[in-house]
């Protein structure tokens, strides 16, 4: 059997890759992508700091919306201002949010959903008109 040096066996090597390489794939141009214009990385941040935006005017709110987040705690960690800030967001939002956790958002909307704008407590119950025994 024949003895290459290692050098040949490598340079035999690189020319047969480059050989199996394809030198270029043709591809349609598409018209109507021209037309349209392609969302960019700063349009697709701005939006998502958009959807962010109510829960950051309230102070604290977003460390709220974290820890429930976190914890799967929402009675404890998020408070009446937060919630309010909360019902302020869009449906559109929810997704950019939360990408990976879609259970989360309804739960979230859920219990503040019982913050109405402009009530800063949820409503108390009706106290009992029953008679106390005596």
């Amino acid at each position: 059997m024949a003895s290459f040096k290692p050098s040949v066996l490598v340079l035999l090597l690189i020319a047969t890759l480059i050989a199996a390489l394809p030198s270029g794939l043709a591809q349609e141009e598409n018209p109507s992508s021209e037309l349209e214009p392609q969302p960019t990385w700063q349009t697709t941040f701005g939006n998502f700091e958009q959807c962010w935006l109510s829960v950051e005017e309230v102070v604290g709110c977003y460390a709220e919306v974290y820890r429930a987040f976190v914890s799967g705690k929402l009675g404890i960690t998020i408070g009446p201002s937060c919630c309010l800030a909360i019902n302020d967001i869009t449906s559109n939002c929810w997704g950019r949010m939360f990408p990976n956790t879609p259970s989360f958002p309804p739960l979230l909307q859920k219990y503040c959903s019982r913050y109405q704008m402009g009530q800063a407590e949820p409503p108390s119950p009706s106290p009992s008109v029953e008679p106390a025994d005596v």
